[in-house]
């Protein structure tokens, strides 16, 4: 009884230093207020896509979706401010460069 209660002590223990080494690598965090937020980090060398998803707000278009993604661009396509419908290439490397904007008739 003394030793299977042990080896689940050990267990349980392992466990919980397998999911603090997990969440410090991405998923839920939290902040001092209490308030969680997902967060997991791209792989190195990639464009990430809610900061491709961020530029193309700044660039002006709205309401954004994803259209396509392959290992070397991101497409977006929304809306402008004026409701014309506009795309947005973004390539694949960590710091999202803008590759080609086009407005879809």
């Amino acid at each position: 009884m003394k030793s299977r209660l042990s080896s689940q002590l050990v267990l349980s223990a392992f466990a919980l230093l397998a999911s603090s080494t997990l969440a410090s690598a991405g998923g839920w965090q939290t902040d001092t207020q209490g308030t969680s937020n997902w967060h997991v980090t791209p792989p190195i060398g990639q464009c990430n896509v809610s900061r491709a998803r961020n530029r193309a707000i700044r660039a002006g278009i709205y309401r954004s979706e994803i259209v396509y993604r392959d290992e070397n661009v991101l497409t977006f396509r929304g809306l402008t401010i004026n409701g014309d419908r506009k795309e947005i290439t973004f390539g694949n490397e960590s710091s999202c460069p803008e590759l080609e904007s086009r407005d879809i008739p």
